[in-house]
């Protein structure tokens, strides 16, 4: 049975650091994450949890896709 607090350890998991040194994280890892945790989410559905519950992160995708690129902001933290 999948928790609540499992959605949160997930997306501690998908994050990663790119060649500068900054956190970030694409939507599919983090859906990759929720999948091992027993929890299904769409792209959309991922991407609004992420607007909704982590105000630090800013989308920086490049193109107009689903799979969204976010990054932590200069200073934030993961909620």
């Amino acid at each position: 049975m999948p928790r609540p607090y499992e959605i949160r350890a997930a997306f501690v998991a998908a994050i990663q650091k790119n060649p500068k040194g900054y956190q970030c994280l694409h939507t599919a890892d983090f859906i990759r994450e929720l999948r091992a945790r027993n929890w299904h989410f769409t792209l959309s559905d991922a991407n609004s949890w992420i607007e909704r519950c982590q105000p630090d992160f800013t989308d920086k995708t490049p193109d107009f896709s689903e799979n969204r690129y976010w990054m932590l902001r200069n200073m934030g933290r993961v909620h």
